[in-house]
């Protein structure tokens, strides 16, 4: 799977179900060749501007459950 594909998905926390917001970045473990974690925002949209990052939360990627065509679910709410 691509990276591209992950991007711009909503993130979902599994137990509550509550919107986290959407991939926009991961960090990699280079030396693994693996995805280490998530970065989570919310888009800010303006009427005048491109839409904007809110703020960015980091969630480990072992803590991902499922990934589905539109959605990411997420097991537990570990940010960093």
């Amino acid at each position: 799977m691509r990276f591209s594909s992950l991007q711009k998905k909503e993130v979902i926390e599994l137990k509550k179900g509550s919107f986290l917001g959407f991939v926009q970045d991961a960090t990699i473990d280079i030396e693994k060749g693996q995805i280490a974690q998530l970065h989570i925002g919310e888009l800010e949209r303006s009427f005048f501007s491109d839409s904007k990052s809110k703020g960015v939360q980091k969630i480990n990627y072992k803590d991902v459950m499922t990934i589905g065509k539109d959605i990411i679910l997420i097991e537990n709410k570990r940010l960093n």
